[in-house]
Order: C-alpha cells, then sequence, then structure tokens
C-alpha cells in the first residue's frame, strides 16, 4: 500500500468539513433538503457538496483508489459490491448524522476510512461541532485531537451492574428484534442513538460499554470499527460472532464493545431466550 501521513489526510478532511459542513449548521433552506429511503433518510446539499469535495482530494492523495461514498452508494448501490474483492477503497460518509445536522443537534461529523483488500489501514471521524479529529492507524494505535487515546473504564458498578450502552436497532428481522429488545430492556441501560461517528467516538473513550446496531453500512461502521479495535475493544456480529470487515451495507446485530468490556458476556445476555 502506498505509504500515507494520516495527519495529512485528517488535515485534508478537517479543512473540507470546515469549509462544506460548519458554516451551513442551521442555515439550510427546506429546498436544500431531501428524503432518500424514508422521511428519517435525510440528504442535503452539504452532504453532495462534501461528498464532492472529499472525492476531489482523497483520489489526489492516493492516485488509483476508488472513492466509495454514501451519497454516490445511494445513486448506485453496486458500488459497494467492491468491496467483496481486492482493491484499495477510500470509503467515506460525508456528513453522518444528516437528521441530526438538519434538526440543529450537535452531533454530526465526517467519517473515512482507507481500506486495502478487505482489511481497515487508516480510519478518521471528524467530530465537526467540537473540531477535534479521531485518528486509528491499523497495529499503531488511535488518537483524539492528537492524544493517545486512554479509554475510561466502566462505571456499570456504580448503576446497580448495569452495562450503558447505544442501541439503533431500527432495521433488525423481528426475530431478532423482539429477543434483542427484551434483553437491552431488562439488561442494560441503553440510549437510541443514530450517529454512528459521535457513537463510535463515545465507545473507543469509554464514555458507553457498548454500542449496538443493525443498518451495516460501510462508510458508518469501517473508520470505527477499527478505532474501537485499537483502543482495544471489539466489533463483532452478533449472529454468528465474526468480526466486522468492511462489506456492501447489511443488515443484521453489529456489537461494539468498549476496552475492558467483555463482548462475549454482552452478546451472551443479549441472544438469551426470552
Amino acid at each position: 500500500m502506498m505509504h500515507l501521513d494520516p495527519e495529512k489526510v485528517a488535515a485534508v478532511i478537517v479543512d473540507i468539513a470546515e469549509r462544506e459542513i460548519a458554516p451551513r449548521f442551521g442555515q439550510l433552506k427546506p429546498e436544500e433538503i431531501r428524503e432518500k429511503s424514508s422521511a428519517s433518510d435525510l440528504v442535503t446539499e452539504v452532504d453532495e457538496a462534501t461528498e464532492r469535495a472529499l472525492t476531489i482530494a482523497l483520489s489526489d492523495l492516493y492516485p488509483g483508489a476508488t472513492v466509495i461514498g454514501e451519497e454516490s452508494a445511494a445513486a448506485n448501490p453496486k458500488l459497494g459490491d467492491a468491496l467483496q474483492g481486492d482493491g484499495v477503497f477510500w470509503i467515506v460518509d460525508p456528513l453522518d448524522g444528516t437528521r441530526n445536522f438538519v434538526q440543529g443537534r450537535k452531533e454530526f461529523g465526517t467519517i473515512v476510512a482507507l481500506v486495502e483488500n478487505g482489511v481497515t489501514r487508516m480510519g478518521w471521524i471528524y467530530a465537526v461541532p467540537e473540531q477535534k479529529c479521531a485518528i486509528a492507524v491499523e497495529g499503531s494505535g488511535a488518537n483524539w485531537d492528537g492524544v493517545t487515546i486512554t479509554p475510561k473504564q466502566s462505571t456499570a458498578e456504580a448503576d446497580n451492574g448495569r452495562l450503558n450502552g447505544l442501541r439503533s436497532i431500527g432495521w433488525l428481522t423481528p426475530d431478532w428484534k423482539k429477543v434483542i429488545v427484551d434483553n437491552l430492556s431488562s439488561e442494560f441501560s441503553t440510549n437510541a442513538h443514530h450517529c454512528s461517528a459521535y457513537g463510535y467516538l463515545m465507545t473507543a473513550l469509554g464514555e458507553v460499554d457498548f454500542k449496538l446496531s443493525s443498518s451495516i453500512h460501510p462508510w458508518d461502521h469501517a473508520a470505527g470499527a477499527l478505532l474501537v479495535a485499537e483502543t482495544g475493544g471489539q466489533a463483532r456480529f452478533v449472529d454468528d460472532f465474526s468480526d466486522y470487515k468492511p462489506a456492501p451495507s447489511d443488515y443484521r446485530p453489529l456489537l461494539v464493545s468498549a476496552s475492558g468490556r467483555d463482548w462475549q458476556s454482552i452478546t451472551d445476555t443479549l441472544r438469551k431466550p426470552v
């Protein structure tokens, strides 16, 4: 793989986000917002402008790498199929948390991953409201705003032993949903959450014990799964216990556990018959 300076890539991501996203927060006009698959699945002119700028800049940084962006994949779903083979890919979520951005909630960001032959080599999550970037490099650890991440320990013991998590489970199959919903409510303290950028940051930092997702798009998870892994956590599927790897979009339960939390124990609890 071509040598890349992760800090240089981060600087490019930050520059584009500050130019295309930050000035538009709270300034969107209704005609600049559209629905994609549903009323909760939104795209704006900001998403599209940011993806265009990132596509050009990342292609310049790594000539020959294919860019797979969320909005281009929405227009051509077959783009993601390329991840099933070898090659080098930039995976881009230009504005993760679009609904939050539209509704004025300060949880949104830009996610970028560099994938080579099915393995995520580097990942970046830029939290636009905080103006801070997380960087993960395979085998070399992760940092947040330039400081090596040391995840917080679990506060479960102070919360009657209940682990605290984030959930986004609306896309589970009915069978999985029944089991997981019942076990989540009886065994854990969780909050609904629909911003992958912030969810992965919170898990990597140890601010929550786990996050559980059901809509598995590569632009939402490739960078974050690496970030969590490089801080000592795990990202694995609840249904077959396999590790997360960048792949075309799917809908299945993915559990991401923070450092020091027992992924298998959480999973066993989630899978208990009800």
